[in-house]
C-alpha cells in the first residue's frame, strides 16, 4: 500500500497564503477535494505534482521518503489530469498520447498497446486517428484523464475530470476512476459534488487555505442542520458566504 504525507505545508504567493499548514496522510482509496474558488485545492494538486513548489518547512513524504529527494522516481509514480491543458489540434489521439507516453519514459515498445489501453477504458478507441480539433469538449475532456492514466500510475489526480461531460460519461468517469482505485492513491478535486459523493473513501473540505475537516460522507452529513443530509447540502451549508 502507498503512502502520501503532507505534514505542515505552506504556500505563499506574495502575500497571499494560498495554503496554511496543511497536515494529511492519504493511502489507496479516492479522495474528494471540495472548497470554494481560492480554497487551495488548485495549489496543493500542483504542489503534489511538483509543478509548484511549497514554502522552506513544509514536509511532503512518498512512502516516508522526501519527494525532492526521490525526484525522478517520485514523478514517474504520478498520473496527472490539470484543470486546463493544451491540446495540439493536429495532433491524432494516438499521436498525442504516444507524445506524452515518451515524455513520461515509457519505453518505446510498450508505448502502442499502453495508447491503446488507456483509450479503451475512456471508450475513445474508435477515433484513435481523428485530429484532436475534431473533438467535442468532453471527448477531449476524456483525452486528458487518459493521458493521466498512461503508465499505470500509483498517485493519480484529477483536477475537474467529469466537467463538460454528458450524463453518460460522467457515470462511465465515476464507474473508471472507482475501478482504478484498489491498488492506487486518487486524488480528485471538482464543483460537482454528486460525482464523488458516491465513490470517494475520504473528503477533504478546504476553505480559504485551509483544512476545514474532513471524513467520510456519512460522517461528514451529520452536520447538516436543515434538509436532507447530503453532500451538497452540507457544502451549500460551509460555504453559503463564498
Amino acid at each position: 500500500m502507498s503512502r502520501l504525507t503532507l505534514k505542515n505545508v505552506n504556500k505563499h504567493y506574495g502575500e497571499k497564503h494560498a495554503l496554511k499548514d496543511f497536515s494529511y496522510e492519504f493511502s489507496d482509496g479516492i479522495y474528494g477535494l471540495l472548497g470554494p474558488n481560492g480554497a487551495g485545492k488548485s495549489t496543493m494538486m500542483n504542489i503534489i505534482t511538483q509543478n509548484i513548489n511549497c514554502d522552506k518547512g513544509s514536509t511532503i513524504l512518498w512512502n516516508g521518503e522526501s519527494i525532492y529527494k526521490l525526484g525522478a522516481d517520485y514523478r514517474s509514480v504520478i498520473g496527472f489530469m490539470p484543470q486546463q491543458q493544451e491540446l495540439y489540434p493536429s495532433f491524432t489521439a494516438k499521436r498525442f498520447l504516444g507524445y506524452i507516453a515518451a515524455l513520461k519514459g515509457i519505453q518505446k515498445k510498450q508505448i502502442e498497446p499502453e495508447v491503446l489501453r488507456v483509450l479503451s477504458l475512456v471508450e475513445l478507441g474508435d477515433v484513435i486517428n481523428k485530429k484532436l480539433g475534431g473533438f467535442s469538449g468532453g471527448m477531449k475532456q476524456r483525452i486528458l484523464i487518459a493521458q493521466s492514466l498512461l503508465g499505470n500510475p500509483k498517485l493519480l489526480i484529477l483536477d475537474e475530470p467529469t466537467a463538460g461531460l454528458d450524463p453518460k460519461q460522467r457515470v462511465l468517469t465515476r464507474n473508471l476512476i472507482s475501478s482504478l482505485a484498489k491498488d492506487k492513491i486518487v486524488i480528485i478535486s471538482t464543483h460537482i459534488v454528486s460525482d464523488i459523493e458516491t465513490i470517494a473513501d475520504q473528503i477533504l473540505l478546504l476553505k480559504s487555505g485551509e483544512l476545514i475537516d474532513s471524513g467520510t460522507v456519512a460522517e461528514l452529513t451529520e452536520q447538516v442542520t436543515d434538509g436532507e443530509k447530503s453532500l451538497e447540502r452540507l457544502y451549500m451549508q460551509l460555504y453559503e458566504d463564498e
